[in-house]
């Protein structure tokens, strides 16, 4: 997922911490992202769905609702993604947004958080992800820049140093 700067996965599970939106609406939080970003849509396999670490990935979820099943063929899923994104790609739009960071730039901001979370012993052995999977999807609501995931890390790198 690394070139990818927006990444959105669908997911037929709902409840616990999840927030999902449906395709309409996911669409039209996408195509002004897409005009000036690489955009992946994430889809999981029919039994299992999308794995955990691919959730992590993931900026926003999408929920495509059904009647009395608990997920949609692979093929149908894709269809109606494709659908809601061609649809709202046809409405005018205002400007795009600017590049947003990519997965890769994401990626060693949430393992440098990861480290500077454990060095002021802030994660719980028993629930390691727990501080990390909600700082995500709080970054995540942003839609973070290259420039600002520097200056995260370059934050972080500072309070890190050792005190004198």
């Amino acid at each position: 997922m690394a070139p990818f700067h927006y990444v959105v996965g669908t997911t037929a599970r709902l409840g616990g911490e999840r927030r999902v939106m449906p395709p309409r609406q996911a669409a039209e939080q996408v195509i002004p992202i897409a005009r000036s970003n690489r955009v992946a849509l994430l889809f999981g396999r029919e039994d299992t769905g999308l794995s955990n670490n691919a959730l992590k990935l993931c900026h926003t979820l999408i929920h495509i609702p059904t009647s009395g099943f608990s997920s949609l063929n692979l093929s149908q899923a894709v269809m109606v993604m494709c659908y809601e994104l061609f649809s709202v790609s046809q409405v005018s739009s205002t400007a795009p947004p600017p590049r947003l960071a990519g997965r890769y730039e994401l990626d060693g901001l949430y393992d440098e958080l990861e480290l500077f979370l454990n060095d002021i012993s802030l994660v719980n052995p028993e629930k390691p992800d727990y501080w990390l999977n909600h700082l995500r999807r709080f970054f995540n609501r942003f839609q973070l820049r290259a420039g600002e995931v520097r200056m995260i890390r370059a934050m972080m790198q500072k309070i890190s140093l050792p005190k004198d």
